[in-house]
């Protein structure tokens, strides 16, 4: 709403200044020397709107930046032939209280809704920092495309910031990226593991 109000400021300053520049060139005419101070003064506000703008705009840039931003993803590639749901916040701060409202619930091999955490009307994650991510099992990949033909899914994450201001944003995940692609760029996933099976 502030940064609605300051342009909103801005834009009437404008607007006032090009009046001004028209007037004077109606009303003086364009001959005499008090018009042209008119207009050079009012140029000189529209170019310095232009530039609060856009330092506003870099400004505004940065805030965003250090907003907490959680967002789901399926990882499929961190473990070898296992599908998880994984959040990470991308945002500059911590996101807690983390809700998830499906359009379409992500379910496991079981046909139940894929959750962080067993405890009713708790949130999913109570706190997630700036960078870290968390992740929870869906399911043996296979089994999973097996059973489910098609795997989009959206709805929307509702958090808290750190002053505890509320906030939501809707979220789009698909899992139809990985159904017929190569998941692995290497077996060195499958190695290991066949390794630990020798140990």
């Amino acid at each position: 709403m502030f940064r609605f109000i300051i342009r909103a400021i801005w834009v009437i300053a404008g607007i006032f200044s090009i009046i001004a520049i028209i007037m004077a060139l109606l009303i003086l005419g364009p001959n005499k020397s008090e018009v042209w101070a008119v207009v050079a003064a009012a140029l000189a506000v529209i170019t310095s709107i232009i530039s609060s703008w856009a330092a506003q705009r870099v400004l505004e840039i940065q805030q965003d930046a250090q907003k907490p931003y959680p967002y789901p993803s399926i990882d499929v590639k961190s473990r070898y032939s296992l599908m998880q749901l994984r959040i990470t916040n991308f945002g500059g701060t911590a996101a807690r209280d983390i809700f998830i409202k499906w359009h379409k619930p992500l379910l496991n091999s079981q046909g139940e809704i894929v959750r962080f955490t067993k405890q009713e009307n708790a949130p999913e994650i109570p706190i997630l920092l700036p960078n870290e991510s968390v992740a929870v099992l869906v399911g043996g990949s296979n089994a999973i495309y097996a059973q489910y033909l098609d795997m989009n899914y959206s709805g929307e994450i509702e958090f808290s910031n750190v002053s505890g201001h509320k906030i939501k944003h809707k979220f789009f995940l698909s899992a139809e990226t990985y159904r017929n692609t190569l998941t692995y760029e290497s077996e060195e996933l499958r190695t290991h593991r066949e390794l630990q099976k020798i140990r």
